[in-house]
């Protein structure tokens, strides 16, 4: 992996329509991030349904590997039109995380702004007629720091009472975001500093739908996870070294695997009484480690707290290490969990006992969750 993406997506509904008439779909598959707006003909409902038939056919089509111009024709060819116009424009941007590049696909939608830090990014669009319709594309590198911005054209006409405030176009656009983006490094954040500017624009009552997606691109973060000690203590040397060797942030889970740790790293290892919590055990230290935790039970508390949709914000106070533990998890972009079988003395009497079932059923619930969220995730056995 050469980069990773953010993104955050807001929107302003038109005022008086029960629904917005754009849509935003987002989808991440197999080193792959897919993004694309739609601006639905008209607004309300009858928008809002056109926009999301292009976007979910099209996402779909794109994730599934079919080729731009198959795209574009199933389009053009089965999504209604309404009243002889086409029924929505589009911009579709795909990211490749592991070359760092990126594809931009645009069609009767508002160019889309490339730049980094402050700056603004030329960047090279060629003209195509697909299925009938002009479409412009574009391929660019991507680096750390670059950010990527796709908006619907109500986000360029703001204006108070349905009038055009004529120095918000394009440019004007830009020069706001440019000095703004410098300061903020999330990009929901951007978003909603973008829609709310707008909606002041508007005088709180948008004339038209506005959506912005803002992508930022970083450096990718690496999360590798220690749980349980080998199945054979011959390999404690080998699984310890495999946590420490590897780059980002590095987790042990379990009282037993902290112990083993801090005896082939001969560091001590201590207990971090303020991390105290009802609901799980507190953490641990040892030197070298980011994080040390309990075993099965804070693993799934912090599942348990991943699939509420809890924010990193909203984490950012919390102690505990289920909490902690589920930051780290939501910042990650790649997880190695290095996973031990050996059975605690406890357990050796029967090892299908409930616990052990338990810590396998929260490891495979806790990687499945975290693909679907379109992170990539390695496992490895000792």
């Amino acid at each position: 992996m050469k980069i990773a993406v953010d993104v955050g997506i807001s929107q302003l509904k038109k005022h008086g329509e029960e629904l917005c008439g754009d849509s935003v779909e987002l989808a991440i598959n197999d080193g792959v991030a897919t993004i694309m707006l739609s601006d639905g003909l008209g607004s309300g409902v009858k928008a809002n349904i056109l926009s999301r038939l292009t976007t979910k056919t099209a996402v779909r089509m794109i994730t599934r590997g079919a080729a731009l111009e198959e795209v574009i024709e199933t389009l053009a060819k089965t999504l209604p039109k309404v009243r002889g116009h086409a029924y929505s424009t589009f911009g579709i941007l795909e990211i490749f995380t592991s070359e760092g590049t990126a594809r931009l696909v645009e069609y009767d939608t508002p160019e889309t702004f490339v730049g980094n830090a402050g700056k603004l990014k030329q960047i090279k669009r060629i003209k195509k007629d697909m299925a009938g319709k002009v479409i412009h594309q574009s391929t660019f590198s991507l680096e750390s720091g670059d950010w990527i911005i796709l908006v619907s054209d109500g986000v360029l006409h703001a204006g108070a009472n349905g009038v055009w405030n004529m120095d918000w176009d394009w440019k004007g656009f830009s020069d706001f975001f440019c000095s703004k983006v410098p300061f903020v490094d999330d990009a929901p954040d951007c978003a909603r500093i973008i829609a709310d500017h707008c909606n002041s624009l508007y005088g709180s009552y948008p004339a038209d739908d506005a959506s912005v997606a803002v992508v930022k691109i970083r450096e990718p973060r690496f999360l590798n996870i220690l749980i349980g000690p080998p199945h054979s203590r011959d390999d404690d040397f080998r699984a310890v070294n495999r946590l420490m060797d590897r780059d980002g942030v590095k987790v042990v889970c379990g009282g037993s695997t902290a112990n083993m740790v801090g005896r082939v790293l001969e560091r001590q290892v201590r207990v971090d009484l303020k991390s105290t919590c009802d609901r799980v055990p507190p953490t641990g230290i040892i030197e070298g480690v980011d994080l040390v935790t309990e075993g099965v039970l804070t693993m799934a508390y912090s599942l348990e707290l991943l699939r509420t949709g809890v924010t990193v914000n909203q984490l950012r106070s919390n102690r505990d290490g289920a909490s902690r533990l589920a930051i780290l998890l939501l910042e990650a972009d790649s997880l190695n969990f290095l996973v031990g079988t050996s059975v605690n003395s406890t357990q050796q009497i029967n090892e299908s006992s409930s616990r052990v079932l338990l810590k396998k059923q929260v490891i495979n619930d806790l990687i499945n969750f975290l693909k679907e969220k379109g992170k990539k995730v390695t496992l490895e056995y000792f």
